[in-house]
């Protein structure tokens, strides 16, 4: 009996440890999951950061590189001499050379965009032009906008939005005046007088705060 006692005490006792080494193990084993999740997640969360950082410095060398490029473009740009043969076209439809356009001894602030470029950038220019129309002498300086690359239908529609309705407005073709800015595809602002260009600003997010200051050198010069 007392075998018999014995034996189911230890066939007990094998069970429950058996029972006991079962769950260590299980918790053992989540346990070591976790870590293991943990620690992957660790890993994961380093690789995307470290590709985040890259991707930041290379967009940011991007960024760099097309500024420079433009602003190169732009001083290339100035000084030179338009293709008086170039045709624009007013909202009427009506075609003029360039030599037509910038006649006389006016000089003409010209601002070239297109639509669908940077929206910001265009509406701070116009806020900026209109400021500058009210501040300057007329005779001393015009102001012509030229749309790049548009349908008449669309330069009409545009010419009518507030802010913009109180400037004439041109059209060229695809090239525009055919100057080293044009190849950046880029607003773009310059003087022009008669056919030469003069002081070439590129209309940017990133020049914005230097596009107040380079009309306001424009309203203290042609006020």
């Amino acid at each position: 009996m007392k075998k018999q006692k014995f034996s189911s005490i230890l066939t007990v006792g094998a069970v429950v440890a058996l029972l006991a080494f079962v769950i260590f193990l299980i918790v053992q084993n989540r346990s070591f999951g976790k870590i293991l999740h943990l620690a992957a997640q660790n890993v994961a969360q380093s690789e995307v950061k470290r590709q985040s950082a890259e991707e930041r410095k290379q967009s940011a060398e991007a960024k760099n590189i097309v500024l420079e490029s433009n602003v190169i473009l732009a001083a290339q740009s100035s000084g030179r001499t338009i293709n008086n043969d170039i045709l624009l076209t007013n909202v009427n439809g009506n075609k003029h050379k360039v030599a037509e356009v910038f006649a006389g001894n006016t000089p003409c602030l010209v601002f070239q965009y297109a639509l669908g470029g940077c929206s910001p950038c265009i509406d701070a220019a116009f806020e900026h032009l209109v400021r500058l129309k009210n501040s300057v002498d007329p005779s001393k300086l015009r102001v012509i906008i030229i749309l790049n690359n548009t349908e008449l239908r669309q330069m009409i529609t545009e010419s009518r939005l507030p802010n913009k309705n109180q400037f004439t407005f041109y059209k060229t073709v695809e090239n525009g005046f055919e100057l080293p800015i044009d190849e950046a595809f880029v607003s773009y602002l310059f003087i022009a007088e008669r056919n030469k260009t003069n002081n070439v600003f590129v209309v940017d997010k990133m020049f914005l705060p230097l596009l107040k200051k380079y009309i306001d050198a424009l309203i203290e010069i042609y006020r």
